[in-house]
This record gives structure tokens, sequence and C-alpha cells, in this order.
């Protein structure tokens, strides 16, 4: 039964999340704090290209867009049209909420296995930590590049 509990928190808690993220005041967000600036060794993102980013992250499940059927108001659109430089800032925000709820979860998913020690949460916890990595990596690998478009952009 432990399994169960487990899954409900984990679930639970992503649903929370999901939602706080979701009505969190944009205007709080400064994408160019420490926390969303690439790291050195990151390089900008480029260091994703080793693990082959380009090919993966595009078919990388993204439950968002579900959302975004269902409510189109609720989520913005995440692929910019020709023509569409104006929404870089809100993309550039956007990527530092995805992040932050990611790894939020990432973390908030180790819970049960602190309530309830055992196989089946750290396989349940494990298994939704691991969902949420690709998705970090790939908003640490897209904000640098749009970043660099804004300021080629915002500098013309």
């Amino acid at each position: 039964m432990d399994w169960l509990y487990s899954a409900i928190i984990i679930l639970g808690s992503g649903l929370l999340v999901f939602i706080l993220g979701r009505i969190f005041p944009r205007s709080w967000i400064n994408p160019y704090n420490f926390y969303f600036k690439a790291w050195k060794w990151e390089k900008d993102g480029k260091i994703y290209e080793k693990i082959k980013i380009k090919k993966w992250k595009t078919k990388w499940p993204d439950f968002s867009n579900i959302i975004t059927k269902i409510f189109p108001k609720f989520m913005p659109k995440k692929r910019l049209d020709v023509g569409a430089v104006q929404k870089l800032p809100i993309l550039i925000k956007e990527s530092c909420v995805a992040e932050t709820t990611h790894t939020i979860c990432f973390v908030l998913g180790f819970i049960p296995i602190a309530i309830w020690p055992g196989v089946a949460s750290a396989v349940l916890s494990l298994l939704w930590a691991l969902t949420h990595i690709p998705p970090i990596i790939i908003q640490r690998y897209n904000r640098p590049r749009f970043k660099e478009m804004l300021k080629k952009v915002t500098n013309q």
C-alpha cells in the first residue's frame, strides 16, 4: 500500500507545483539572476549538445501541450513563429518557470522515501526524478539561446 500513498503524494505534489507555476507572477522572475544564468561548465548550453539534446528534446513528452489543448489561454505557445520576436522575453521567463517547477517536483519526489522507506517508494521516487531531469536540461539548453536571440534583435 506504500506504493499507492507514494504515488498519490508524488502526483499530487506535481499537480500542485504545476498550478502554482502557472499562477506565479511573471513580474517576479528575473531570468538574469544567478540561478537562471548558464553556469560556466554549461558553456551557454553547448555542453548539452554532447548528449545529443537536439535529437531528443522535441521527442520528450510535454504534458503542458495537453493542458494547452484543453485550456488554450492557460499556457503560452512554446514555439516562436516567424516575426514573433516580441514573445522572446515571455518565452525566456516561461523557461525559468518550467525549470523551477521541474526542479521542485524533482526534490518533492523524494518525500515518500522519507515517509515510507522501502523499495516501492524508492522506485517511484527514482522514476519521478528521472522524468524531471530532461525537462530541466532542455530549459537550461534553450534559455541561453533565447537570451542570445533577444540580445541580437534588441541591438540591431
